[in-house]
């Protein structure tokens, strides 16, 4: 059975929930970071920011299998936010790329421990319409923070390169609530036996396919937020302070389609998928095309909106493919794939620009060839057929 929680709990999990989408805080300043060490390969710069979205998947594993078993919430909570600070702050100091690399997969192990705790502690903590309703504020938080720190990884990018990692020390303000605010959710009973029935169920072909095809699409999405800053500056468009805002909108139009999925979906059914895919590929074409700063921002966007349109509506297809005592691992093999394939973006970005010549337009006009194919293709394809009859086979 749940406790009671103080509105200080429900601070210390919003608290930790604000940063758990850090990743991107730098993702405004990249240009201004490349400049630092021309030297190096822009494969090897690209790291700094998808080599944390490589580290944070086995952290994000080993978290959610010791989370409230084996080790504490708090002090998982409490060891990932040091990770986090420590990691993201440290390569304000650093002179070298490799310790800055080093740094930044120490902060992906830290991101990652953190990733998973805000929800499971909403649904630890809390009981009834309470549940949803933390949850629907921890998801408001980390897109809020998403923002806000991105925002700030721009802005501080105008005084140096490395002052855009300074904006991670926010995770002290989490840190500090996570000490001395957060309780221990009761142990649930059985939770070892569950976790022992789902490792014994095979996992079916059908969720790999569908893993493998969002964290794909993902991949081709991800040059865009990457390039932003370089292609403002390139067009002349604004420098990493603008970045930081055009990229905020890219959380916006997430937050916006959040909003509306529910309405989304019953109207479109089959057709939510390249509705999203769709709306992927005319963002990306605005970016590209658009010339100047607000069609950029609306078609960053718009990118936005399609990712928040194609993660639930893939989450309802995995849904209906397993069973329900393998909800936990499905969503940790996606949310995975996701982080795998926004890692595996960087040699996408070397592939395309060895084949187009251009490095910034160049992944993205590829990707949004691909992800309008895609759209055509499920137009045609209907990833829900037949799933649910064979679900209730099953179960």
């Amino acid at each position: 059975m749940n406790q009671k929680t103080s509105a200080l709990s429900g601070f210390a999990v919003l608290a930790m929930a604000f940063i758990t989408m850090g990743v991107g805080t730098v993702t405004p300043a990249l240009n201004v970071i490349f400049g630092a060490f021309p030297q190096e390969s822009l494969t090897t710069l690209l790291l700094v920011s998808t080599l944390p979205s490589l580290t944070v998947i086995p952290a994000t594993l080993i978290a959610g299998s010791l989370a409230g078993n084996k080790v504490k919430y708090k002090t998982l909570a409490i060891v990932g936010i040091l990770l986090f600070i420590i990691g993201g702050v440290a390569p304000y100091f650093a002179s070298s790329w490799t310790v800055v690399l080093i740094e930044r997969a120490v902060f992906g192990i830290g991101l990652g421990i953190i990733s998973p705790l805000p929800n499971a502690l909403a649904m630890g903590l809390y009981e009834g319409d309470k549940v949803a309703s933390m949850m629907g504020m921890v998801t408001l938080l980390m897109n809020i923070g998403g923002m806000i720190l991105q925002f700030l990884g721009g802005f501080c990018a105008g005084f140096g390169w490395n002052f855009a990692f300074l904006p991670h020390a926010l995770g002290i303000i989490s840190l500090l609530a996570v000490i001395f605010f957060l309780p221990e959710p009761p142990k649930q009973n059985g939770a070892i036996d569950a976790g022992k029935v789902i490792t014994k169920e095979k996992i079916p072909g059908k969720l790999w396919v569908v893993a493998g095809v969002f964290g794909f699409s993902v991949m081709l999405i991800y040059p865009l937020l990457v390039n932003m800053s370089s292609l403002l500056e390139a067009g002349n468009l604004g420098d990493s302070t603008t970045a930081g805002v055009v990229l905020a909108f890219y959380t916006i139009g997430g937050m916006a389609a959040g909003a509306v999925f529910g309405q989304i979906f019953k109207a479109t059914k089959k057709y939510i998928l390249s509705i999203g895919l769709f709306a992927a590929a005319i963002g990306m074409a605005m970016v590209l095309f658009g010339g100047n700063v607000v069609l950029v921002t609306i078609g960053t966007a718009l990118a936005g909106f399609a990712f928040s349109i194609g993660m639930p509506a893939v989450f309802m297809i995995v849904s209906m493919i397993i069973k329900s005592s393998q909800q936990a691992l499905a969503t940790s093999i996606i949310l995975a794939a996701m982080n795998l394939f926004a890692f595996l973006s960087t040699y996408w970005i070397a592939m395309t620009t060895l084949i187009t010549g251009d490095a910034l337009k160049g992944p993205i006009l590829a990707g949004m060839m691909i992800l309008a194919i895609l759209g055509i293709l499920f137009i045609f394809l209907n990833p829900m057929s037949g799933i649910v009859g064979s679900k209730e086979g099953t179960n």
